[in-house]
Formats: C-alpha cells, sequence, structure tokens
C-alpha cells in the first residue's frame, strides 16, 4: 500500500503531466517505462516483495515517478529510457531482495530446527549418562565428567551454528549493498552503459562508487576472486565491439587493483556482442546489453565457465 504521503507525491506528479498535457497535448508512450509500470505493479501486488523489501520497494517507486515526470515534462527519449531503465532495476533489486530474505528465513527455520534436535539428542544422551553413573557406583564419577563433556559439546556446537548464522546474516548484507543478483555462477554485479561516457572505457563517479563498493567487499572476504566481463550491444563492428566491451573490463579491474585488490584475483574479459541480456532491435534492449558484468566467486574462488 503506498503511503499517503507517497499518493500526495503521485497526485502532484499527474497534476504537473496534465498542465504539460494542456499545454503541449499528451506526452508520446514510452515501452520501456510501461514496462517498467507494469513490473512495479507487479512488484506492488506481491505480498513477499512488500514485506520483506519495503525500502527498496519505495525507491523503485521513486525511481519510476521521476520517469514518469521526465516523459510528463518532454524531455528526450534518451534520458526517459534512463530513468525507466534505472526504474527496472529498482524494481528487480526489490524482487531480489525480498526472495534473498525469503530464503535467509527458510534457512533460519531449517538450522533452527536442526540445533534443537540436535541439542535435544544431546541433552538426551547427557541424561542417560548421568542414570548409568548412578547405577554403576564405580563408573559414576566417570560417567558424569562424560556427561559434563556432551552438554559442553552440545553448547560449543550451538555456539558454532549461532556464529555461521551471524556470518550467513553478514554476507547477505554485504550482498544487499552491492545490489548483486545470485546466479549459477557465483554472485553478479551489473555496471551499465551510463556508468561510462559514449564509446569510452572510462568510469563515470557512479561507476567509481560501485568499484569502492566491490573493493570492501573483497577486502572483507580474501577467498573470493572476480571475473570481469564487458558486454556491448550489436551496433558497430564485431572488432570494435570486442575491443570496446575488453577495454571497459580492463578499466574496472585497474580501478579495483589501484583500489588495493591484488591482481591475481581478478580476471578481465571482453565479449563484445555475444551474450545480449535482451533485445537489439529497441534502444532500451541495447542499452541493457552495454554492460560491464562483475562475477564474485564462492568461497573456493573458483568461478564456472559461462556455458
Amino acid at each position: 500500500m503506498i503511503p499517503i504521503e507517497k499518493n500526495t507525491l503521485l497526485l502532484g506528479v499527474a497534476a504537473i503531466g496534465l498542465f504539460f498535457a494542456g499545454c503541449a497535448g499528451t506526452p508520446d508512450t514510452n515501452p520501456l517505462l510501461q514496462e517498467a509500470q507494469t513490473a512495479y505493479q507487479e512488484a506492488e501486488n506481491d505480498t513477499e516483495v512488500v514485506k520483506n523489501a519495503p525500502v527498496a520497494l519505495d525507491e523503485a517507486e521513486e525511481a519510476l515517478v521521476k520517469a514518469q515526470r521526465a516523459l510528463e515534462q518532454g524531455k528526450e527519449t534518451e534520458v526517459v529510457n534512463h530513468e525507466a531503465y534505472i526504474a527496472q532495476q529498482r524494481i528487480k533489486i526489490a524482487k531480489e531482495t525480498a526472495l534473498l530474505y525469503a530464503a535467509q528465513d527458510e534457512v533460519k527455520r531449517a538450522e533452527s530446527q536442526r540445533q534443537e534436535v540436535l541439542i535435544q539428542a544431546r541433552q538426551a544422551e547427557a541424561a542417560a549418562s548421568e542414570q548409568r553413573a548412578e547405577q554403576a557406583g564405580q563408573r559414576a564419577e566417570e560417567s558424569r565428567r562424560e556427561a559434563a563433556a556432551e552438554r559442553e559439546e552440545a553448547e560449543a556446537a550451538r555456539d558454532a551454528a549461532m556464529a555461521a548464522q551471524e556470518r550467513a546474516e553478514q554476507l547477505a548484507k554485504r550482498v544487499n549493498e552491492l545490489e548483486a543478483q545470485q546466479t549459477e555462477r557465483g554472485l553478479v554485479l551489473t555496471l551499465g552503459d551510463v556508468l561510462f561516457d559514449v564509446n569510452e572505457a572510462t568510469l563515470k563517479s557512479g561507476g567509481e562508487r560501485a568499484v569502492n563498493q566491490l573493493t570492501n567487499f573483497l577486502q572483507e572476504y580474501p577467498e573470493r576472486n572476480v571475473l570481469i566481463e564487458g558486454h556491448t550491444d550489436n551496433t558497430g563492428s564485431d572488432s570494435y565491439n570486442q575491443q570496446l566491451s575488453q577495454r571497459r573490463a580492463n578499466a574496472v579491474r585497474q580501478a579495483l587493483i589501484t583500489s588495493g585488490i591484488a591482481g591475481t584475483r581478478i580476471r578481465a574479459t571482453g565479449l563484445g556482442e555475444q551474450f545480449p541480456k535482451a533485445s537489439n532491435n529497441t534502444g532500451a534492449g541495447r542499452q541493457q546489453n552495454r554492460r560491464v558484468e562483475v562475477i564474485i566467486s564462492d568461497k573456493s574462488g573458483e568461478i564456472p565457465d559461462r556455458q
């Protein structure tokens, strides 16, 4: 449910749109914005998203309102597409955040049950040991020591489980801060085309912020490595796209090295237009295809090859 102040904001935006509509006619529709609006409606109707990712959903709504305002103000299509693209990404983040927290809840429930069974089993064995000690006479002291050791082991197991859970929660928090997505190859952080100048491989300030966050993550988890993959749309020749994608991947790798991450932990490759995320038949699709993806390994440091 959208709060009253947000309803007021949306009504304000609608009023602005009606004002401009009266002055300059109804603004053209925008396919990318329509897709973002549909995606947001689905997310807003998803109880898991509303419950587990309210902040991310609010940010998605704000981005969507900004995109709608850009359209109603008659701004250029590229500007509207850019804002709509950001709204789409925020919506995806909200959905992924909801899935992440739902998965964490399930893991916590399962782990809690497992630990309870383990503790009960250890406690039962300890009680049985104490009873045998009382009946055995000469073996009483030894049995009590065994029971005490088993209790300590049960407590140690519980403490270890709690520590593991805390580490998992901390990792989940850091992943959420990175806005990375879990895939079969590992965690994937996507740097969009808007973080580079057109046809250039120099990171803008937004890209540098993302690299700083990634640097902090890699410093906190030194056992993890990264593979940086550059991608382009199908505009231009194959050789040019290959070179541009490689230069952009190299730029991200160099930024990480400059920030203090060892070069031995980083691989960079340019894949050109080989692996599009969307159709190259639309501007919005081509914009999604122009990207740099950073794949973060698991604890083993290994990253599966792209299938």
